[in-house]
């Protein structure tokens, strides 16, 4: 096949449960497209064909930046319905998922929004798309979001078609009520968009079972595990928001895709600016998901710790700190000379000066006191009264230093009286006399 119409046929990509997809190319306009084939069984049939020409029209009313926009719907010459779409350029969700595992929160509220925004306009027009997961969301190379199939869903309903071990929409993304077969509104898509934040969020759908009897049953019965179990840095206010629209009662899941998009704005910006405020790291995700998990044991091993820490501080610390400082004892091969004994040159101590000077003393002998300098009083002339010792100096000073600042100065010499002789004295010839000879 090389042309539909105004479509030249490029490359087939995809097939799904309504038929083929192709990659083609609007002649006229020159854009791409993309073209979905209605499955020549399903074009026989007339109850199909009226759900994909009611699609189509309600399709083409719908005009937003985050849904692919249909273009033209049609029938081929062999009676095959088609309808051209948007050609989207980037990479399908489910492919960004697989690639990166769980994305930042901040990127995947954003693509929650998208989601979100294109949906709410939908809703305006009562469409709801039914199978909302990440292989229908594609992420544009502008790192925006479009929605795909939009409508599928009910077509494939109305023919009450299954696919190879899958539900009509898909199993791990489709609310309760779906798979119970209830009627389906706005509030299904909901949940839808909860499962797949769950996912962007943390890198695993929130019920993974190994067949779908399971799978099924924990989509109607169990509560999924709380997102920061598996992914430790999910602000607790934006997990509060994702498992409030898993919740299994539709009435208590968000009431509209705007009340959905508006609390997820309001704890995205709340969020921003306490990490502006508090830029501090918190700790490993897995640690701290432990944490938040388990808040009463590890309370009750950091009181243990702290416990332990205060006992080993009062048996080792605590007594050192408290113990009195001993007495210095001085070794004997190497006594401090500031220490030595100040004898001064007392005849009593025996020896001179320097020998005293140079004793050394037992080992374990108790050293008197040093000597306490005197404080010349401010006003007084150091040359009133007596001499002043020597300052004191810090550091060692030897013996003789010291017994020399001891030694008193000589007293002045007391002048001699004059003895006056009289010229007649009869002892001053003696005396010559005795001097000459």
């Amino acid at each position: 096949m090389d042309q539909i119409d105004n479509y030249k046929i490029v490359e087939k990509i995809g097939e799904g449960g309504m038929g083929e997809v192709y990659k083609g190319v609007d002649v006229m306009l020159e854009r791409e497209v993309a073209i979905k084939l209605l499955r020549p069984e399903l074009s026989s049939r007339e109850d199909i064909v009226n759900r994909f020409r009611s699609e189509a029209v309600a399709l083409g009313r719908l005009n937003h930046s985050n849904i692919a926009v249909v273009y033209n719907f049609g029938k081929l010459p062999a009676g095959q319905f088609y309808m051209a779409l948007e050609f989207v350029h980037g990479d399908t969700l489910d492919t960004v998922i697989k690639r990166s595992g769980s994305l930042p929160w901040q990127k995947a509220v954003k693509y929650a929004l998208g989601i979100l925004e294109g949906l709410d306009h939908a809703h305006g027009f009562n469409i709801v798309h039914r199978d909302i997961k990440p292989a229908n969301i594609v992420v544009t190379n502008h790192d925006t979001v479009k929605i795909l199939d939009f409508g599928i869903a009910r077509i494939l309903e109305t023919a009450r078609l299954t696919r190879v071990g899958h539900l009509v929409g898909t199993l791990e993304y489709v609310s309760p009520e779906q798979i119970q077969g209830k009627d389906t509104d706005a509030k299904s898509d909901i949940y839808s968009v909860g499962v797949v934040l769950y996912e962007m969020l943390t890198g695993h759908i929130p019920f993974e079972k190994e067949t779908e009897y399971d799978l099924i049953k924990s989509q109607i019965e169990e509560k999924p595990k709380a997102p920061h179990t598996l992914c430790g840095n999910i602000p607790p206010k934006l997990e509060k928001l994702v498992l409030k629209a898993l919740e299994k009662n539709p009435d208590k899941r968000f009431a509209s895709a705007r009340e959905f998009c508006d609390a997820l704005i309001a704890v995205s910006n709340e969020c921003a600016d306490s990490a502006r405020a508090a830029p501090a790291r918190l700790p490993s995700n897995k640690l701290w998901g432990f944490c938040r998990e388990y808040p009463g044991p590890v309370f009750l091993l950091a009181l243990l710790a702290f416990g332990l820490i205060y006992f080993l501080w009062m048996q080792l610390g605590a007594a050192d700190f408290a113990k009195p400082p001993d007495v210095a004892t001085v070794s004997a091969s190497q006594p401090p000379a500031a220490l030595a004994p100040l004898a001064g040159n007392d005849s009593a101590a025996g020896g001179t000066p320097d020998q005293d000077s140079n004793k050394k003393p037992d080992a374990g002998e108790r050293l008197p006191p040093p000597p306490i300098v005197p404080i010349q009083p401010v006003g007084e002339s150091p040359l009133d009264g007596a001499r002043l010792p020597a300052p004191a100096r810090i550091g060692a000073v030897s013996a003789a230093e010291d017994n020399k600042a001891r030694v008193k100065p000589p007293a002045p010499a007391k002048p001699k009286k004059e003895r006056r002789i009289a010229d007649d004295d009869p002892g001053i010839g003696r005396a010559a006399d005795n001097f000459f000879n």
